[in-house]
């Protein structure tokens, strides 16, 4: 929970009190003298926190000095929130007094309100120490003590409370989106199956007001989606195929369609991933938790926009009833796909959801998201999400909602002669281009299935899930894309 007050109000110090400042900056007349006091004893370095105990209107305090470099990047202010967070889990604080002392600073303090508000994000809920399983009694001493400390901001004088108070809004929708998708990704896949999928996205759909339609797997089939149901047979887990809407706009017919790979689990099929490698292949459904939180947080911010979700959600395995390498299978489009690898199965998936979206749906623009490739983490290393597009309008939205989010996308390559590393000699082509750009001949595949329609493709193999915390999000899931999404659907439609 966050509040604001003035500044000048500030006239005694809590608990724990943080103060925030901009190096190079005259520090705020307004700051309690006290305060200065100790300021004034600390030799601040930039992106550090220094902390020290004091006395206080007669009562011993916590006081965290935190000081932001010049020039006040996105970076920077994650790398300082994070560190003052990690002091004040330490002190396990329950009440935080947070005061802005620099004008500066409240050029982001948007960002800073949504890192406050997932200051107590993680996946702990299968530790003894931690909240009871779903499936199994809670016990009051099993429960860990959960941090969640309410934050009181102090603003300078200059800044209009009213503005504060809707920018905290539009993080806190932000911020709910973030860890549903997190929540989403980080269940294992005996617990989140395309099932389980289906109905945690039913009960956003009812909470935030989106309307959602869930096909089961005799609809996948006799809808035509082959493609999607020669991945999901091979499982004994069912498949679920989900169509969200939120129309807002009435002012406009157009509509934009996000798609997001759902593969709750994959083995890698007949090309059997090493142990290693499918450790973590719960969170390859990223893309589909990313559009689930940001049509949760359009709906819930009210945003003008009319937006459809897809994901074609099933587990990739192997049985008797899996498709195999060397296989040619149907698609939705009515083109035969020639099976290379069994392992370059989210590709299939979201031909059909492409196709749905630019034929059923006749969606005017689509954007799809998937942990993809390896290739782009060997490009654009684990912070950096690919992007794929043929459309400037769509690029150019994704590019601002990168700046405004501070989570990084960088262009790949779309050159129409890698388009060949994807043809067939026995079919009109084939699930996987080979090795050489990868990542821009998967997201080709994915294009031949779009219908023509303006499209781009986030590949978020590198930035869905981490294996240590860092200042953008605790270890497991990022919930990279919620946001991305959130903004380049705003902005494409005048927003």
């Amino acid at each position: 929970m966050i509040s604001f007050k003035p500044l000048s109000s500030a006239a005694h110090g809590c608990l724990v009190t943080v103060v925030l400042l901009g190096e190079g900056r005259e520090r705020d007349a307004a700051l309690p003298a006290a305060l200065v006091q100790n300021l004034n004893a600390l030799s601040l370095k930039s992106g550090k926190v220094e902390s020290l105990r004091a006395v206080m209107e007669g009562q011993v305090c916590t006081l965290l000095f935190g000081m932001l470099p010049e020039e006040v990047t996105y970076d920077a202010l994650e790398e300082l929130t994070a560190e003052v967070v990690k002091h004040l889990r330490t002190l396990k604080a329950a009440q935080v007094d947070v005061l802005l002392a620099d004008d500066a600073l409240l050029q982001m303090s948007g960002a800073l309100y949504k890192q406050l508000l997932l200051a107590d994000d993680g996946f702990d809920r299968y530790q003894t120490t931690g909240l009871a399983p779903i499936t199994s009694e809670k016990k009051d001493d099993d429960k860990k003590e959960p941090f969640a400390p309410g934050f009181t901001l102090y603003l300078p004088e200059s800044i209009p409370q009213a503005e504060e108070e809707r920018k905290l809004r539009e993080a806190a929708d932000m911020a709910m989106g973030i860890r549903a998708a997190r929540r989403l990704v980080n269940e294992p896949a005996n617990v989140m199956t395309p099932e389980r999928l289906a109905q945690e996205a039913s009960q956003l759909a009812q909470q935030h007001g989106f309307d959602i339609e869930v096909y089961d797997e005799q609809q996948i089939q006799e809808m035509g989606l082959k493609a999607f149901w020669s991945v999901a047979k091979g499982s004994d887990t069912p498949p679920r195929f989900m169509v969200m809407r939120y129309m807002n706009n009435p002012d406009t017919d157009k509509l934009l369609a996000l798609v997001g790979k759902g593969l709750t689990y994959d083995s890698g099929g007949y090309a059997l991933k090493p142990a290693a490698g499918m450790e973590t292949m719960f969170c390859d459904m990223g893309g589909a938790a990313a559009v689930i939180g940001a049509i949760s947080v359009l709906a819930a911010s009210k945003a003008k926009v009319n937006v459809v979700a897809v994901v074609a959600a099933c587990e990739n395995m192997i049985s008797g009833h899996a498709y195999h390498n060397g296989d040619i299978i149907g698609s939705l489009a009515g083109k035969h796909i020639e099976v290379v690898n069994t392992d370059a199965e989210g590709r299939i998936t979201l031909a059909d959801a492409l196709t749905y979206a630019a034929t059923v749906l006749n969606a005017d623009q689509i954007i799809d998201i998937a942990t993809l490739t390896g290739a782009v983490g060997v490009a654009l290393g684990n912070e950096i999400t690919g992007v794929v597009a043929d459309d400037e309008d769509i690029w150019q939205a994704l590019q601002q909602a990168s700046q405004a989010s501070g989570d990084k996308v960088w262009r790949m390559p779309h050159f129409e002669h890698l388009e060949k590393h994807n043809k067939s000699e026995r079919a009109d082509i084939k699930n996987s281009g080979g090795r050489p750009a990868g990542t821009a001949t998967a997201a080709l595949f994915c294009r031949a299935f779009a219908g023509g329609k303006p499209w781009g493709h986030l590949d978020i193999a590198g930035t869905a899930y981490q294996s240590k915390a860092s200042a953008k999000a605790p270890l497991g899931a990022t919930g990279v894309g919620v946001e991305l999404l959130t903004r380049a659907a705003r902005t494409l439609f005048g927003q």
